[in-house]
């Protein structure tokens, strides 16, 4: 809103002068007012990006704490898994070890007791040659009994030797 009038309607026209002058001062003043609306509002622009570029920053900070916290969660639960597998492992190795060693002192013992079983059928074959029918039936009913007790004492030496193992 500039003034129109030029130089020699100036001249001319006081009235008119005064009234230019005074839409030049309007002018310049609603300019200033608008200048100093529009720093405030740009004032306000930047604080209130200000405080969103914070709010994201704070975001970002506090999901990078929350992705460290859960990085270290997950390896402490890998290497705490990996313990247990270990562990595991071992005790099934464990585990194989005594069931084998079992299987080997059954076998032994069975196969102790198949040469024992044949060296009483030997013995009675021999005891029959030198022995009447009336007389073997009286070693029959010891056989019977020191059987029984050859028995406990073959499962006292078993559970002995599992004691031995477990220690």
């Amino acid at each position: 809103m500039s003034c129109k009038c030029g130089p020699l309607k100036f001249l001319e026209n006081s009235k008119s002068q005064e009234r230019c002058e005074e839409d030049f001062e309007f002018d310049v003043l609603t300019l200033r007012r608008l200048v100093k609306i529009e720093k405030h509002k740009a004032s306000l622009a930047c604080m209130e990006l200000e405080k969103e570029r914070m709010a994201a920053s704070s975001a970002a900070d506090e999901t990078m704490a929350m992705i460290l916290r859960l990085q270290n969660e997950k390896s402490a639960t890998e290497i705490e898994a990996n313990h247990y597998r270990k562990l595991a492992e071992k005790k099934q190795e464990f585990d194989k070890e005594v069931n084998e060693s079992l299987q080997w002192i059954v076998m032994r013992h069975e196969s102790e007791r198949f040469l024992l079983e044949e060296k009483l059928m030997s013995f009675r074959q021999k005891l029959k040659e030198y022995v009447a029918d009336d007389e073997l039936d009286e070693f029959e009913g010891v056989d019977h009994a020191s059987m029984s007790m050859f028995n406990s004492t073959l499962e006292n030496v078993v559970d002995d030797d599992m004691d031995t193992f477990v220690l």
